[in-house]
């Protein structure tokens, strides 16, 4: 996998970085006001302390939360110290590996949260349940459709499409 470093200031940063069209966590909103209010404050002092990875395009895989937290401040007319680092991966283009991109957010997810083992089965069905309602929307709702990209049954499609809205509401 080529990566690409870029070592640019907070305002660069918000410029050239997009956010993903599907999100790579639909059950949190990235309002300002709902976030981390510890991870504001720390931003505020001390800046991005870790990497922001995105795709070819700058399309976000990883920092989504940074990245609003970062805009609200700077459209607040802060400044926020030091640099931003971009971890840019090449091979990678949200448009044309939706799917795949969304595993690689999970995947630094999981790792970076080093939840315990036996939270791993749960949270492995709420991702599935994830991806499917998201490639279900990406096709306008069309179960078939979602069935033969997921390789999943339309009976296993619309379970976790059923569960999933459960959760949500």
């Amino acid at each position: 996998m080529k990566i690409e470093i870029e070592i640019i200031p907070p305002r660069e940063f918000v410029k050239k970085v997009k956010l993903p069209r599907i999100p790579t966590r639909p059950k949190e909103h990235y309002n300002f006001e709902s976030l981390d209010k510890d991870l504001i404050e720390s931003i505020k002092s001390f800046g991005l302390l870790q990497p922001v990875i995105t795709d070819r395009n700058y399309v976000i895989i990883d920092g989504v939360k940074r990245y609003v937290i970062v805009k609200k401040l700077i459209e607040s007319n802060l400044d926020i110290p030091g640099n931003v680092i971009i971890i840019k991966f090449l091979d990678e283009d949200f448009n044309e590996k939706p799917i795949s991109i969304l595993h690689l957010a999970y995947i630094i997810n999981r790792f970076r949260s080093g939840g315990r083992d036996e939270d791993f089965s749960e949270e492995l069905m709420t991702y599935m349940m994830d991806i499917t309602f998201k490639v279900w929307e990406v096709f306008d709702k069309d179960y078939e459709k979602t069935s033969r990209h997921l390789g999943f049954s339309l009976d296993r499609v619309k379970n976790f499409i059923n569960e999933y809205v459960k959760v949500l509401s």
